[in-house]
């Protein structure tokens, strides 16, 4: 059986208390297709819970650092963790330490209510695997957004914690509640200094006050003061001193459960805890006491205003001390308002909101899309187009991995939230990597990757463990976009994989030449379901290869990566200038000779016309670049078309041009006037397959002649804002990430 695998731990392994025990507690028995681990240390506590688990559940402990976690951790599909990735990671093999990186998606539970205390993560922590951040105050959601940089669809309202399944049960246990609870948070500031005076001086107040003594003896209440383990001796050492009657202890958070003390308590008092959450989640009174808070707030930001703080907490010893004796507190709406407004009891106790959460994760899990590539780590066409489609089932709620066969380079403007991983990195680092290379070195390695002109970048193993992959790859959807993957794609046993989608992004009159051999080899089995960028290029693999051995196809052409385009309402018209420059993106290569002479051609013209008020940059590269340069110095036009050479930013490019103007004869595909026009930018081009199949829509957009575009260049200033938003509507309603995206998901569904 091929299940899926879930990691799942807190607190470094040491703990089962908390979020993602109670998660797991509750699915580990589901007889599904998920096998649920949970990750824990050997300490005394651990080994106790262990002995009272059944027989199922033990099969599903992890011991930290063995060598089945190890193993697990690679496998693993999904991590579920409540305070970091360090609660699933091994972070020793044989006693040897190790640090490994976080390659899977990672759900992070949290262990408390976001609401005052800001965090550190951000939406591309984990090496950009944070799938899913949990969050269980609304409220929060748009300020945490703008404040962590998260993407909307990486944050899910799981509405209760799992744990308060447990504190719902603990809550009903304990009837009598003759204790109040001080639970106190770490200070940034604690050091030697006078915040860290104030502080201590405050709390021996607190504790040595003869009103609060009296009461606290008189009505049999225990006053428990929890702090965090950081809490020095030195701070608590004062404290101690001062302390006159056993109704008054200290307790570290650490060793204490806190749930159990939550559960005894009448009254919480605290300061910037999320604890305030949980008591008041119990229908049960809390006092924001927060007489340090300008010092505070000096070191730590936050995600609510002072004023909010300030109306629904106390600063001063004595009224804090009043509103125990006299019992003046009732719950704090700071708190309440942020819950959710009914709260059923039943339903928690239950661990249906458990249950909720699971049937969003598995079927996520199980709807899973696999897109893969030579090295969505690089860039070019088809892997700017797979990461933007990517982005777009990403914000469709879809779990997305894109499987490289080799990586080049750390990832750059990668979608929020997205699995990216490679079969090899191509510059060899880890020990791990070397070994692989030099078992791995025959070329009958290579398999299907020998139809591919780039076999010799590539390392036998890619196409060894593509291989192996094949027969247990964990993904509902599989999607090649290379068409030497496609043959990969054929052999795909894996019991998971429910589609098999063969993208040819390839144009039809370079297939030969990138994949020789290719075409043979694919027309050899009828496929299902096949995806084209134009009609045009499937008419033309179905004239020239007689191809058409699938079922089904869709035509979705290409998207754009969000980065890669501005807001409508960014779009200003070309300022009146001395001089226009417009940009031209092309490969200059010896397959592109016809549209490198047009270009000359054009530069010809532009010289004879003396034209000095318009450049045009060529940006590109290739096997033809030295002949091209020579062409330029031969006519003498290097001063009206300037050679760039290849740029790493295009679409930078593009918005610091004027206008665009592409004198292709042969284009398979406009992407670069898509770009271009979703930049706010004028298009001039030919009449070339690409356009035709882009630019259709896009009035007064062909070059008719050298002289009617040389009339048009001379009036850019005269091209309306309203005139490029039109157009900018009219390819985003056709081309935009989401119509791709739409599309594609159609696809999908289509049985």
């Amino acid at each position: 059986m091929n299940n899926y695998i879930w990691l799942i731990g807190e607190n470094n392994g040491t703990t089962a208390n908390n979020n993602s025990y109670y998660f797991w507690k509750q699915i580990v028995n589901k007889n599904d297709d998920i096998d649920k681990y949970l990750v824990l240390s050997k300490n005394k506590t651990n080994k106790e819970l262990y002995k009272n688990l059944t027989e199922n559940e033990k099969k599903f402990i992890l011991w930290k650092n063995s060598i089945k976690h190890y193993k697990i951790y690679f496998e693993a599909d999904m991590f579920f963790v409540t305070l970091s990735y360090k609660d699933v990671v091994p972070t020793k093999i044989l006693n040897r330490e190790i640090k490994l990186k976080i390659k899977k998606p990672v759900v992070y539970l949290q262990h408390g209510t976001l609401g005052i205390k800001k965090i550190g993560y951000n939406g591309k922590s984990y090496n950009n695997n944070m799938f899913r951040f949990c969050i269980y105050n609304k409220k929060i959601k748009e300020k945490f957004k703008e404040e962590n940089d998260f993407k909307d669809y990486q944050l899910y309202y799981a509405e209760f914690h799992p744990r308060y399944m447990e504190l719902v049960k603990r809550e009903e246990k304990y009837k009598e509640k003759n204790q109040i609870l001080y639970f106190l948070t770490w200070r940034e500031y604690f050091g030697k200094n006078t915040e860290t005076e104030l502080f201590v001086r405050n709390l021996k107040k607190i504790v040595s006050s003869e009103k609060l003594k009296e009461y606290l003896e008189k009505n049999n209440i225990e006053l428990k003061i929890c702090v965090h383990a950081f809490f020095n001796e030195e701070i608590l050492k004062e404290v101690y001193t001062v302390i006159s009657t056993d109704k008054i202890s200290i307790i570290v958070q650490q060793s204490t459960n806190i749930m159990d003390e939550l559960a005894k308590s009448k009254l919480l008092i605290t300061d910037y805890s999320s604890v305030g959450f949980d008591f008041t989640f119990l229908n049960k009174p809390v006092i924001l006491f927060q007489p340090d808070r300008d010092n505070y707030l000096e070191k730590r930001k936050i995600y609510c205003t002072e004023d909010e703080l300030e109306d629904n907490s106390t600063r001063s010893v004595k009224e804090l001390i009043d509103k125990i004796v006299n019992e003046k507190y009732e719950i704090n709406n700071f708190y309440r308002s942020r819950l959710p407004e009914k709260i059923d009891y039943e339903y928690i106790k239950e661990g249906k909101h458990i249950e909720k959460m699971y049937t969003y994760f598995s079927n996520i899990q199980k709807n899973k899309i696999t897109f893969m590539g030579y090295n969505f780590y690089g860039v070019g066409g088809t892997v700017n187009a797979t990461r933007a489609l990517a982005e777009g089932l990403l914000e469709q709620g879809y779990l997305v991995e894109l499987l490289s066969l080799k990586r080049t380079k750390n990832p750059t403007n990668m979608p929020y939230g997205l699995n990216l991983n490679s079969i090899v990195y191509g510059k060899t680092k880890s020990l791990r990597e070397k070994i692989i290379r030099n078992l791995h070195r025959s070329k009958k390695n290579y398999s299907y990757l020998k139809y591919d002109a780039n076999v010799n970048l590539l390392h036998p193993y890619c196409g060894y463990k593509l291989t192996k992959m094949m027969t247990n790859i964990r993904t509902n959807t599989l999607v090649s976009t290379r068409e030497s993957l496609h043959l990969f794609l054929n052999d795909c046993k894996s019991d998971k994989v429910k589609q098999k989608i063969y993208f040819f992004h390839c144009p039809n009159e370079n297939v030969e030449v990138l994949f020789p051999g290719v075409m043979e080899q694919i027309k050899k089995t009828r496929i299902h379901k096949a995806i084209f960028v134009t009609e045009k290029n499937r008419q033309a693999f179905k004239e020239q290869h007689k191809y058409d051995n699938y079922d089904k196809y869709a035509v979705i052409g290409n998207a754009l990566e969000q980065y890669k385009i501005i807001n409508i309402d960014e779009i200003q018209p070309v300022e009146k200038k001395k001089l226009y420059r417009g940009i031209y993106l092309l490969r200059v290569s010896k397959d592109r000779v016809d549209d490198l002479n047009n270009l000359i051609k054009f530069g010809v013209f532009l010289k004879n016309k003396n034209v000095k008020n318009f450049i045009l940059d060529v940006y590109g590269t290739g096997d033809y670049v030295e002949q091209f340069l020579d062409e330029l110095e031969d006519k003498d036009i290097m001063d009206v078309i300037n050679y760039r050479g290849l740029t790493t930013n295009p679409t930078e490019a593009l918005r610091s041009h004027d206008v665009m103007v592409d004198l292709s004869l042969n284009h398979s595909f406009g992407m670069t006037y898509i770009e271009a026009i979703l930049n706010g930018k004028k298009v001039f081009c030919m009449k070339n397959p690409g356009s035709l199949e882009v630019m259709a829509d896009i009035p007064n957009s062909y070059i008719e002649s050298f002289d009617a575009l040389y009339k048009e260049l001379n009036k850019l200033d005269t091209i309306s804002k309203e005139e490029l938003i039109e157009n900018y509507r009219k390819i985003d309603e056709k081309y935009s990430r989401k119509a791709v995206t739409d599309k594609f998901i159609r696809f999908l569904e289509e049985k």
